[in-house]
């Protein structure tokens, strides 16, 4: 059908699906990038062999924006569990000064404190750059 609007959503990671993580090819290497973003109100814990975040409001976390399709929305979903080991909210990350409205993936589980990852040693893994 031409002229048909393709819809999209914005998805902001912080894991293994960044760049260089090895979630990222599989999920995200076709998709748009957006670049590099902030999300105000949650802190970044490690959980072994993946990170996750909870709300908290004196905290951030680093990550990469996308820009996706439905197909890639519902994959994401089913990668992370949505509704069980994960939740999907929407959210607002900074990039430069501008907010903008994304779909995030909060972790639903405990945390331990001293798994928590500052905001100045993120990103979650450095292999996964910076």
């Amino acid at each position: 059908m031409k002229g048909v609007l393709k819809m999209t959503f914005r998805v902001f990671v912080y894991g293994t699906l960044m760049k260089n993580c090895y979630n990222h090819d599989y999920f995200l290497k076709d998709q748009k990038h957006l670049g590099q973003a902030v999300l105000p109100g949650y802190a970044l814990y490690n959980l072994g062999s993946f990170p996750g975040i909870i709300p908290d409001d004196q905290e951030s976390v680093m990550g990469e924006l996308y820009e996706i399709d439905h197909q890639i929305l519902r994959r994401l979903d089913i990668l992370e569990g949505n509704g069980n080991l994960y939740i999907r909210h929407s959210a607002q990350v900074q990039q430069q000064d501008t907010a903008i409205e994304t779909q995030v993936y909060v972790w639903n589980g405990q945390v331990h404190q001293e798994d928590k990852i500052e905001f100045d040693a993120q990103p979650w893994n450095n292999e996964c750059g910076r």
